[in-house]
């Protein structure tokens, strides 16, 4: 009969590296000094433990990829650490029994729950599923202006403590970095069932909401080839990523600027918005934003139009029923976010929609955009301050693109007729220039001119940028955002406070990358392989014949 083998203890022993370096980060972002100033009393019992112990554990916890558990955050601050470590940090207090172990547990559980307590914006009660009416009663008596500003010091906190990890970077390392970022909602699942229709009862975290997200993501199909679709029950989060100039070397990593929580599809504009602005509030300077065609969607006063003011040219794509003409100033048409000539020619108007359509073929849609550019206003001046621009029509100048009757010059001889010109001309045919509202059309505005080459560069780059940041994250194999039971405490602030410590895991990682690489000189080998291509039909080539 077997005797057994004797199983040895676990061990989780961080490097003193490791810790000096969590602490430092933390320290660094201020965020442990703005919460105990919230937390200042003058009664009570004096607490035993510091905001900053327990955010340098959870640090600690995510940097070593392990799941953010505050049991584990206690056994690492009372049981793990030497006791030269426990000094630095303040705490006091033993853990060498299990009743003792489960007083320190109650103690971090209690501390993390009073910290999260200033900036919560949630009016729900979590952990309990109750009926739903039985739910509406346990709300919060809180004011919308309550709300509003616990949500903003939550969203700070957020921002300083990913601040903090891009900090981590040199100035040398990121003063490449052009201002230009990329822009995504992605799912995360949180540690709760959605509410029960049959039982009428509710979700034990309702700060969430159903994700629901169709087949639109490579998603495999049924077996009646109707597109699989998945739910969630979940937040949303934003994240905001630095990007680079398309085929550009990687002269700085690709870090995560700013992140937010909300419930899926709730105001992902304005959501936008808060990132953008607490981005250039920390200085950091402002180019393109990137985002998919969820953001064409929002109203332009939560979105484009505040991602404009803030100095963002934003870089969007549309919907096939948003293609063609979409609004109009002076007689100038806006078509897929440009302003053209009235009389441009309508197979060049509809080459958007015909293309998405199937009507024409990719080769033949890039020959009508490329056909585009001669009757594209051309800008004189702007935008000014509050953000009007000048245009000019293409016919008039030195160097005129058209030869319009309506603009008879020498210098537009051999250029592209305007054979159809307006029968009652608008002013921008009789002016020297108009001026447009940044108002106008500004849903689909944009600068870079839809479909070209140079536009589908930038989209693509941006777009994968921020998708590929948005799988590092998730990767199992080290934060694991997308891993509900990594991150078991309920609740919008406490999913917020994981997420940014997850991410900072992540722009931790990516800047020793960065560095290895660096150090390697792998970054042109890098930007040369950014174009994966499975083939090549050199490959089939047949050797020259022998003499």
């Amino acid at each position: 009969m077997s005797p057994g083998h004797e199983i040895p203890g676990a061990v989780s022993a961080l490097s003193d590296e490791a810790l000096a370096f969590a602490i430092e980060v933390i320290d660094a972002s201020k965020v442990a000094e703005r919460i105990e100033e919230h937390l200042v009393r003058s009664t009570g019992r004096p607490r035993l433990l510091e905001v900053r112990c327990l955010l340098v554990a959870l640090l600690a916890l995510a940097l070593d990829d392990r799941p953010l558990h505050l049991k584990a955050a206690t056994r690492l601050l009372f049981c793990d650490i030497s006791e030269h470590w426990r000094r630095v940090l303040g705490v006091r207090g033993e853990a060498t029994t299990k009743k003792c172990f489960l007083a320190r547990y109650r103690q971090v559980r209690y501390l993390f729950h009073l910290a999260l307590s200033v900036a919560d914006p949630s009016v729900e009660a979590k952990n309990r599923v109750v009926r739903e009416g039985e739910l509406a009663s346990m709300r919060k008596g809180l004011s919308e202006a309550e709300i509003a500003l616990r949500r903003g010091r939550l969203e700070t906190f957020v921002s300083n403590l990913i601040e903090a990890s891009v900090r981590v970077a040199s100035d040398e390392e990121l003063c490449a970095f052009d201002g230009s970022v990329g822009l995504d909602a992605t799912v995360l699942p949180l540690f709760s069932r959605g509410p029960s229709t049959r039982t009428k009862t509710c979700a034990s975290d309702p700060d969430g909401a159903w994700y629901v997200r169709e087949g639109d993501h490579r998603d495999v199909e049924g077996p009646s080839a109707k597109k699989l679709r998945k739910l969630f029950w979940a937040l949303e989060a934003t994240i905001g990523t630095m990007g680079r100039p398309p085929g550009a070397e990687p002269t700085h990593p690709n870090l995560v600027l700013a992140a937010c929580l909300g419930r899926p599809g709730e105001d992902p504009g304005g959501t936008g918005v808060r990132m953008l602005a607490s981005v250039r509030k920390r200085g950091w300077p402002a180019r393109r934003a990137g985002a998919d065609r969820g953001y064409t969607q929002t109203l332009p006063e939560r979105f484009h139009l505040p991602a404009r003011a803030l100095g963002y040219d934003i870089v969007i794509d549309y919907r096939a029923d948003q293609l063609g003409r979409q609004a109009n100033s002076h007689g100038a048409v806006m078509v897929d976010g440009s302003f053209y000539c009235p009389a441009m020619p309508e197979p060049l108007v509809t080459a958007g929609g015909d293309q998405r359509a199937g009507v024409i073929e990719e080769t033949l849609f890039k020959e009508r955009i490329d056909a585009r550019r001669p009757w594209r206003l051309v800008r004189k001046q702007g935008p000014d301050h509050d953000g009007y621009e000048r245009f000019c029509c293409p016919a008039q100048g030195e160097h005129p693109h058209l030869c319009c009757p309506l603009r008879p010059g020498a210098r537009a001889l051999g250029k592209v007729p305007v054979t159809a010109p307006p029968e009652v001309p608008p002013r921008v045919c009789t002016q020297s220039s108009v001026t447009i509202a940044p108002d106008v059309g500004a849903r689909h505005r944009q600068d870079l001119a839809y479909g070209s080459e140079e536009w589908a560069r930038v989209y693509a780059t941006y777009r994968n940028t921020i998708e590929g940041t948005n799988g590092f994250v998730k990767d199992p194999a080290h934060e694991s955002l997308q891993a509900p039971g990594r991150r078991r405490v309920r609740g919008i602030a406490a999913q917020s406070l994981f997420m940014a410590l997850l991410i900072m895991s992540a722009n931790v990682r990516k800047i020793r990358t960065f560095r290895e690489m660096a150090a390697n000189d792998e970054g042109p080998t890098v930007a040369q392989r950014a174009r994966r291509r499975r083939m090549s039909i050199t490959d089939y080539r047949p050797p020259p014949p022998s003499a």
